[in-house]
């Protein structure tokens, strides 16, 4: 790429004329090289003395207004002199454009072959579009894809976050005790999360919510289930903490909005609030939901609003608040309400010392355990052998169900017993598949012990390398 190509071509980066990978090439080329920094800054001080008519809008008729006002006067210092610039434009008529001014290095470049100055209004138009909504905050891109501007934000906080050694953040989910660490209830109360992240070569990080804490030392994680009774050990990259597993580096909250926001420039709104800028991200909920039973059960399968805050100066991250569209409303189901920057934090915070002597299961037993469970059955057939065994008290079949079922000196069997213990299965549905879920849900209707008619959708997979059948939740 020649600097000649770049300078003469600069205003193009101010409007929409450029695919996304060369306008991505190109800033790449200015953020190495010096002098195509310069020219760059320079018109982005001519373009940035325009003062804006008034409160911009993406319609036509307030372009067409902006760019005749940039016609007319293109303010700058006042030991300007004035002088006459004549260029030709795409039909050979000439014009003349009277300029306050002196001849700055960018004037040069800009009347270099090829370079007209109507390239210098359209700086000039998109700067005053832009100015009306957010000054100094990001680099002026395109008037036309607000992801740009919320991806040069994400990207400078990226950089920022790069400095840090520790973090410990506080935040609130509206979720169960009992449920796991993605899980949401919007109807439920708020709960307290807990983070304490160190990074360096191995990082280290403990992950707490009230009956539950995951610690990861650095070569394995440890999922502690205190109402179950029982430990899960697995790998550094064992997904214990599910969606939330992005507040375990700062860097991959932002990442995943930068990515989001370049795909779909439309959810993205940047403004300014005080010291603070706030950046809005709408995202869609994922996965099927033909039928909607999982819609809402976790932020991934919600369509969210996401409101981060980043403070002014420094471009870190402040404050985060999720809201879940459930019905005509947004309902706030997540809030990061704290962050301390590179707090001194203990050896022990990431040390598994299992004081409670629970027992612990490491995933390479779970696999084991799963061998012995059923497989080649239906999903029809496998519920009614689990309610079957339920209604005849035959434990050592419900265990087959559920490694967690069979941990010797656990305690994740006995909500099963107490609630499950002479039930009478009266009617399995048929199975359907919802949101991200990689099993399937197969509704049921029982009567307990006790008279009462129970009706539900019980999660049932056989995805491990068995192909037999556990059960998730959902009895």
């Amino acid at each position: 790429m020649k600097c000649d190509e770049i300078r003469i071509r600069i205003a193009d980066l101010f409007d929409d004329t450029m695919s996304p990978g060369e306008r991505q090439e190109w800033l790449a080329h200015i953020g190495q090289c010096n002098d195509c920094m310069e020219v760059y800054n320079d018109c982005l001080t001519i373009a940035g003395t325009l003062k804006p008519a008034g409160k911009a809008t993406t319609g036509t008729d307030q372009v067409n207004k902006i760019i005749e006002q940039a016609a007319k006067s293109i303010i700058v210092p006042a030991n300007a002199r004035e002088k006459s610039v004549n260029s030709s434009i795409n039909d050979d008529r000439s014009e003349t454009l009277t300029c306050i001014g002196e001849e700055s290095k960018v004037e040069r470049q800009l009347q270099v072959a090829g370079s007209k100055w109507h390239r210098t209004l359209r700086i000039a138009a998109s700067v005053a579009i832009f100015l009306g909504i957010t000054m100094g905050l990001i680099y002026v891109m395109t008037l036309r894809n607000p992801a740009l501007a919320a991806g040069t934000l994400l990207e400078k906080s990226i950089h920022a976050i790069n400095a840090l050694k520790s973090v410990y953040m506080v935040f609130s989910v509206r979720t169960s005790a009992n449920e796991n660490f993605e899980s949401i209830d919007p109807t439920a109360g708020f709960i307290d999360f807990k983070v304490w992240l160190a990074f360096g070569k191995e990082s280290r990080w403990r992950f707490e919510k009230p009956g539950r804490t995951i610690i990861m030392d650095g070569q394995s994680q440890y999922m502690i289930q205190e109402a179950g009774g029982y430990v899960l050990k697995g790998t550094p990259k064992a997904g214990f903490v599910g969606w939330l597993k992005l507040f375990l580096d700062p860097m991959k909250i932002l990442e995943s909005e930068l990515g989001y926001a370049r795909q779909h420039p439309s959810s993205c709104k940047v403004k300014e609030t005080g010291d603070l800028i706030e950046l809005t991200v709408k995202v869609q909920a994922q996965g099927n939901f033909s039928n909607p039973w999982a819609i809402n059960a976790s932020i991934p399968e919600a369509n969210t609003r996401r409101i981060y805050n980043f403070d002014k100066a420094t471009l870190m991250l402040s404050a985060l608040t999720v809201f879940i569209e459930s019905g005509q409303e947004f309902i706030c189901v997540l809030k990061l309400t704290g962050i301390t920057v590179n707090p001194l934090l203990a050896d022990s915070t990431f040390i598994f010392g299992n004081r409670h002597k629970m027992p612990v299961l490491t995933l390479e037993q779970w696999d084991e355990a799963s061998s012995r469970g059923f497989k080649d059955l239906s999903a029809e057939e496998a519920v009614r052998i689990f309610f079957t065994a339920c209604e005849k008290n035959d434990w050592q079949t419900v265990q087959r169900f559920s490694p967690l079922f069979s941990i010797p000196g656990s305690k994740s069997l006995k909500p099963v017993i107490t609630r499950f213990s002479g039930s009478r299965l009266l009617r399995v549905g048929q199975p359907f598949s919802s949101g991200i879920y990689g099993g399937i849900y197969v509704p049921y209707e029982i009567r307990l012990k006790s008279g009462d008619t129970l009706a539900g959708n019980i999660a049932i997979r056989n995805d491990n390398a068995y192909k037999t059948w556990n059960v998730d939740g959902g009895y």
